[in-house]
């Protein structure tokens, strides 16, 4: 292999690919909607606080691919608006995900999903639901 192949398999976009979006919007709609207009619609409401940041991070990732004239980014007042959490346990779900390498600080305030994160995370919840399922 060239050192370019190399270098085009290392060096990773941080953007979702078109090959797994549709496959990505698949997995969220079981668990929200993004409107138009940006807002995130949660389906439930069972999730854990940090949970429902970080689907409310993958919506708006997800839409901001789809739709251009979406912002990928989310603001805490956002996030509290969208989960129904106050907004300083918004605030420290969003900083918790930070820790975790799920989302990144993109200004002061806003947090963004990282792309390489959000379908672990959509399998998870998955997963999460398949007892559920068996009962």
């Amino acid at each position: 292999m060239d050192l370019n192949e190399l270098r085009d398999r290392f060096l990773v976009d941080d953007d979702i690919r078109q090959d797994r979006l549709a496959k990505l919007v698949e997995k969220a709609l079981a668990h929200c909607v993004v409107h138009k207009n940006g807002a995130v619609e949660l389906r439930h409401g069972r999730l854990a606080g940090k949970d429902q940041v970080k689907l409310v991070l993958s919506a708006r990732l997800i839409a901001s691919s789809l739709e251009e004239s979406l912002p990928g980014d989310v603001t805490v007042d956002q996030l509290s608006e969208y989960t129904g959490l106050p907004k300083n346990q918004a605030a420290a779900r969003a900083k918790e995900c930070l820790d975790e390498r799920f989302a990144e600080r993109s200004a002061r305030g806003s947090y963004r999903a990282r792309s390489l994160k959000v379908e672990e995370f959509l399998d998870s919840l998955v997963r999460a639901k398949a007892p559920e399922r068996a009962s």
